[in-house]
C-alpha cells in the first residue's frame, strides 16, 4: 500500500515528536524515556506507530532528545511493525515548532501527519476518517480536536460551524483561554495533524514564544493568518496525553479493558 489516496492527496509520511523529558513523571524518567512507559501491554510509543500504521502511513521520522536509547533499541528500523523508522535529534529543547523542522528535507512538499509520541489513542483505525475529512475540505491543515476542561496544558483552538478554524492558543493561563471557550469546555490539539509541507516556510517565521521555545502551535497560526484553509476535526475516539501519572493509570485502564473485550492487537 503506497500510502493512504484520496483524489490527489497520497499521505504516506509521519513525523513522531519524542524529545521530551517527561518531567512529571519523575522517577519512571529517571530510568526509561516516557514514551516507553508501558500503556497495557506495550509501550505508549507502539500505540502511536500502530495508529500511523493503520492509516496507511509508511516512513516514519521520529524526532527523539537526549538519552532516548532505549526508545531506539525497541523499535529499530521499524521492520517488526510493518514501518520504516528514521530519526533525527533534537540536541536541545527549543520547542515542537523546531523538533517539526528537523524533518524538512525528510517531508519536502508532501501532506504529512504529526503525532506526539506519549500519546494513547483508540480506536487504531481513525486515521481513514481524519485522511477524508482533510481532503473533503481541501485543507492546508487538518487539527484532530477534543474538548477537555482544563485548557492550560494544551493547545486550545477557536472553530466555527463549518470545522474552520478561526485562532488558537498554546498553553494559555485561565485568562488567555477564556475566548477560547465553547460551552463549558475548550477544544485541545488532541496530539495528532495532517499538514502540508507549507508548514516549514512558517515555522522560519515564527519567534521564540514561551520559554523561548518556538511552539508549532504559534507556526500553525501563522499558517492560518497566512490565507491558508485549517480545519477541526472532532475525534471521537479516547485519546490520553499520558504526561502526568493519573493520565497514565487512566490510559492503562483503559487499555487493559479493551484488551479484556477485544484480545489483544497484532
Amino acid at each position: 500500500m503506497a500510502g493512504y489516496h484520496i483524489g490527489d492527496i497520497v499521505v504516506k509520511k509521519a513525523i513522531v515528536l519524542a524529545a521530551g523529558v517527561g518531567n512529571r513523571l519523575k522517577p519512571i524518567t529517571d530510568a526509561i524515556p516516557k514514551e516507553m512507559i508501558r500503556v497495557g501491554r506495550r509501550p505508549v510509543i507502539e500505540h502511536v506507530l500502530k495508529v500511523l500504521k493503520a492509516g496507511g502511513i509508511e516512513d516514519v521520522l521520529i524526532i527523539v532528545g537526549w538519552k532516548k536509547h532505549a526508545l531506539v533499541d525497541y523499535l529499530g528500523s521499524g521492520k517488526r511493525l510493518g514501518l520504516k523508522i528514521y530519526y533525527r535529534m533534537q540536541e536541545e529543547p527549543l520547542g515542537t515548532a523546531h523538533a517539526v523542522s528537523l524533518g524538512d528535507d525528510f517531508i519536502g512538499d508532501e501532506d504529512f501527519v504529526i503525532m506526539y509520541g506519549d500519546n494513547y489513542i483508540t480506536p487504531y483505525d481513525t486515521m481513514d476518517r481524519i485522511i477524508k475529512f482533510h481532503k473533503e475540505k481541501k485543507s492546508t491543515g487538518t487539527l484532530v480536536l477534543n474538548p477537555v476542561e482544563d485548557p492550560r496544558r494544551f493547545g486550545v483552538v477557536q472553530m466555527d460551524e463549518n470545522n474552520q478554524i478561526n485562532g488558537m492558543i498554546e498553553k494559555p493561563t485561565w485568562e488567555e483561554a477564556e475566548p477560547y471557550k465553547l460551552n463549558d469546555h475548550w477544544l485541545n490539539i488532541a496530539g495528532m495533524m495532517v499538514l502540508n509541507g507549507k508548514i516549514f516556510s512558517y515555522i522560519e517565521a515564527t519567534e521564540p514564544g514561551k520559554n523561548g521555545e518556538l511552539w508549532l502551535t504559534d507556526s500553525i497560526e501563522l499558517m492560518r493568518k497566512g490565507g491558508n484553509g485549517l480545519y477541526g476535526y472532532i475525534f471521537t475516539g479516547k485519546r490520553f496525553d499520558i504526561g502526568t501519572f493519573e493520565s497514565l493509570r487512566e490510559a492503562d485502564e483503559l487499555e487493559m479493558e479493551r484488551i479484556a473485550e477485544e484480545g489483544e492487537y497484532e
